[in-house]
């Protein structure tokens, strides 16, 4: 009897959201064109932003004389610029408009590329990549909580259709950059990414305009945001989590910066250090629908633990090879176990937001997440210059190693704590 009542009473729910969606929304939310219009967007513009950052910002950088402990200070200065502007994009976005806020982002993605063509210092570089950090800062948490508000029922679903878009501009964007570069110059390779780039601007431009409702009050802004941080930052449990995803993304970060440079020292041509990055990303991300599943119906520490340690793992063996079958099988693994890990993460992250600040509760975890990213590269850079790249790599592998047995510490406190199962997952 007070199931049925608890079922009708969570359809009613459904259907006053999606009420209120459609409300949001005058254009018709199921239209295929529309959404795949979106997917476009989201596609093209990673396209664009990964052909820039990696193999070709390194490159780049020592092209530009670099010194190489600061190498990855400067391909991880856009992720930089996401740690601060994630959290409040993402309030932002909950305040103005989606669209808005994506069009923004989006101009940055069109801009930057073209602005690489005349830096001549890599000091100026550095100032670059930070601005061309605001374009992911900018348009990622807008659009993963635009589609997230527009399909209130199909929500998984949806946004797992559009980050494979969006990731199938992750794996490419890599490989089409070092073949460009490998056929042409630097600065051809920029003006293909702009274009990329312009190319998404305009497709944004057909979805629908944000509607006028009233403007919330700064007042009100402020408490939506600090709200949002305090139901994601507020649980140990998720703190920790975070730090295990920032750490194994510390070790995505120091491959973007110092895989093409230790690949250039044992001799591997341009286009083989793309299909490295090409590799890592097909084995993360084709992966991941299955390793979601797997978390749902098995849990979520099973998979965190093997990633990691596949992650951990394979990072720490990379610089002990020169051979480019075994590199390649390598990142295959490194791709494999951080597609593993991040779908459980999120998920752990999604299931403590419970409201409706779809765009704040994304933004914060971007910039908890960015963090890992940054430091990682950063401090890669500086164990290199000091002591190589095989005890820099095994020093950021043991960090990681270290983030997961806290962890492990910290889910069997929990689990002899009274709370109920769903957490425990």
């Amino acid at each position: 009897m007070y199931r049925g009542r608890d079922r009708r009473s969570s359809l009613k729910e459904d259907a006053l959201s999606e009420q209120q969606t459609g409300a949001m929304l005058p254009w018709n939310q199921r239209a295929p064109v529309l959404f795949l219009t979106l997917c476009a967007v989201g596609f093209l513009g990673r396209l664009s932003y990964e052909m820039v950052r990696s193999p070709l910002v390194s490159l780049f950088a020592v092209h530009l004389g670099t010194p190489t402990q600061l190498v990855g200070l400067v391909v991880a200065a856009v992720t930089i610029t996401g740690i601060f502007l994630k959290f409040p994009s993402g309030a932002l976005a909950d305040a103005f408009g989606f669209r808005r806020i994506m069009i923004w982002g989006m101009v940055v993605k069109a801009t930057a590329p073209f602005i690489y063509i005349i830096v001549s210092s890599w000091p100026v570089l550095l100032v670059l990549r930070f601005y061309h950090g605001l374009s992911t800062a900018l348009y990622a948490p807008a659009a993963a909580a635009f589609v997230a508000k527009a399909y209130p029922r199909e929500r998984a679903g949806k946004l797992g259709v559009y980050s494979a878009w969006e990731n199938a501009g992750v794996v490419l964007g890599p490989v089409v950059g070092a073949a460009v570069l490998a056929a042409t110059t630097f600065s051809w390779t920029f003006v293909l990414s702009g274009l990329i780039g312009i190319a998404a601007l305009m497709a944004i431009f057909v979805l629908r305009k944000d509607p006028p409702g009233a403007p919330l009050q700064p007042r009100e802004i402020v408490a939506n945001a600090l709200s949002s941080a305090r139901e994601v930052a507020g649980d140990a449990a998720i703190r920790v989590v975070s730090l295990v995803e920032g750490t194994m993304y510390a070790g995505v970060g120091t491959l973007q910066a110092y895989l093409p440079l230790y690949a250039v020292s044992v001799h591997l041509s341009i286009p083989q250090i793309g299909l490295l990055f090409g590799a890592q990303g097909v084995a993360s991300i084709f992966g991941r629908p299955l390793w979601g599943k797997a978390s749902d119906s098995t849990g979520r520490k099973p998979l965190i633990v093997l990633g990691v340690l596949l992650c951990a793992g394979t990072l720490a063996a990379i610089p002990f090879t020169a051979s480019f079958v075994t590199l390649l099988l390598l990142n295959l693994g490194f791709g494999l176990g951080n597609g593993m890990v991040t779908p459980s993460t999120t998920a752990l992250i999604g299931d403590a937001v419970k409201r409706n600040n779809f765009g704040s509760a994304m933004g914060i975890f971007g910039s908890l997440w960015d963090t890992g990213h940054a430091a990682g590269p950063i401090a890669a850079g500086f164990l290199i210059a000091w002591i190589g790249y095989r005890y820099a790599f095994a020093i950021i592998a043991t960090a990681t190693v270290g983030t997961l047995i806290l962890f492990l510490v910290s889910r069997a406190v929990r689990e002899l704590s009274p709370i109920s199962p769903s957490t425990r997952r």
